[in-house]
């Protein structure tokens, strides 16, 4: 609260503008979480400090999905990125890479998608990845201009290790990257720098 007494407003990187915020006490220590989607606020912005191998994005949209690709790259967040058209087409390149035991580090998925939605296909990709015997889940970053509400929260936690990122304001595929490299810490701990 501010000395007016007002909740205190703070950037949230997963909404991508100044949200208000709440209290949560957590392991003797209080953080500051985004009213909005939940996120814990640091005061500190840590980068990715490792490239990913794969990242496999799905966006209904094209040049959105096009730039958000080519710059993924140029900026260095992965080695190789796989872009697909719907969640359909996400579901069938993941099996593919399934079958043929090639990693895929991160999921980028849009939540407004025809014929099936990220939401849909995020859990269609838990069932597959429990059919394949995969040790661990791959991580999911949701993306889309929809403010976060207690939907969303309840979907990323549905389908952790997830989380959200509000196109919003900062839509511009260069900005987005850069809260991407700056959310991924949070998602991955092991690509953290330091």
């Amino acid at each position: 609260m501010t000395a007016a007494g007002q909740p205190q407003s703070l950037y949230c990187l997963s909404c991508g503008e100044e949200t208000p915020t709440y209290k949560v006490e957590r392991a003797e220590q209080i953080e500051l979480r985004c009213a909005y989607c939940g996120f814990t606020l640091e005061k500190g912005r840590i980068t990715i400090g490792a490239v990913l191998d794969c990242i496999v994005l799905a966006d209904d949209e094209l040049l959105f999905r096009t730039l958000l690709s080519d710059i993924l790259i140029e900026q260095k967040v992965g080695k190789e990125v796989i872009a697909c058209e719907s969640g359909p087409a996400l579901l069938t390149e993941c099996a593919r890479r399934f079958r043929k035991q090639r990693p895929i580090s991160l999921i980028l998925l849009d939540i407004l998608m025809k014929p099936m939605d990220g939401p849909v296909a995020a859990l269609a990709l838990r069932a597959l990845e429990k059919g394949f015997d995969l040790p661990d889940p791959v991580p999911i970053l949701f993306v889309s201009a929809v403010r976060a509400d207690e939907s969303i929260r309840r979907m990323t936690e549905q389908c952790a290790p997830a989380l959200y990122l509000n196109k919003g304001k900062d839509a511009a595929p260069p900005r987005m990257v850069q809260r991407i490299k700056e959310l991924l810490p949070h998602l991955l701990p092991s690509v953290g720098s330091g």
